[in-house]
């Protein structure tokens, strides 16, 4: 890339990534990701089925167990810009995932960072050895996603401690301004927090299932 007279670059093609401060980049990029993962997993029958209805009592289980009004919900990828987590409920479901999604990218001309692709197994005795191009991905035991930390234990204790210390953080860095300025009322630190501290705290809290001693 060279500089002309006028000290800006001169043009070049950009045939990777997605166009900068350009609105419709999002949006097209949606679009084109959504025809991608149907390319991949147009036919394929591994995921994760849940049992759902909408009838009855939301929080009554033991409708979920019933032979009829019962839909199997497919999940098998969970979306957020150009990020996308895959699931399944066995390895091999999981490798055979990752190679129609992996071929489906080649076909699309998108790539996949290696160095930023984790395999987690919740609740099982031996990680998963899965590759992408004959490359083993790397097997981590606590993942961030989305601002929340999913553990391959099924333990929500890491979650917690780690909003319990962003909020603890958060607490601390505004001593000065917030808590010991005699300046703002009683009122208005308490709106700074639960505006800062308690929204850092509880972060995600909806989907927790917690133990009493979490609690």
């Amino acid at each position: 890339m060279g500089t002309n007279i006028n000290g800006c670059a001169d043009p070049f093609d950009v045939h990777s990534g997605v166009k900068q401060d350009c609105v419709l980049a999002p949006t097209l990029f949606g679009i084109f990701f959504a025809v991608l993962l149907k390319h991949a997993f147009g036919t394929s029958t591994e995921g994760i089925y849940l049992h759902s209805r909408s009838d009855g009592g939301l929080f009554n289980l033991s409708r979920l167990s019933a032979k009829t009004k019962v839909r199997l919900t497919s999940l098998r990828d969970l979306l957020f810009a150009d990020d996308a987590a895959i699931t399944a409920h066995l390895a091999d479901d999981l490798q055979q995932l990752i190679d129609r999604f992996s071929s489906a990218c080649r076909d699309f001309g998108l790539t996949i960072s290696l160095k930023k692709t984790q395999v987690m197994g919740q609740d099982v005795d031996t990680p998963p050895n899965i590759k992408i191009a004959n490359q083993e991905l790397e097997v981590v035991h606590d993942f961030v996603y989305l601002g929340s930390t999913i553990s391959d234990t099924l333990s929500l204790d890491t979650e917690i401690n780690g909003r319990i210390g962003r909020a603890s953080t958060t607490m601390s860095g505004v001593t000065k301004r917030v808590w010991t300025n005699k300046k703002l009322t009683e009122h208005t630190k308490v709106q700074v927090y639960m505006a800062c501290v308690v929204s850092t705290l509880l972060y995600a809290s909806e989907s927790w299932t917690l133990h009493s001693y979490q609690e």
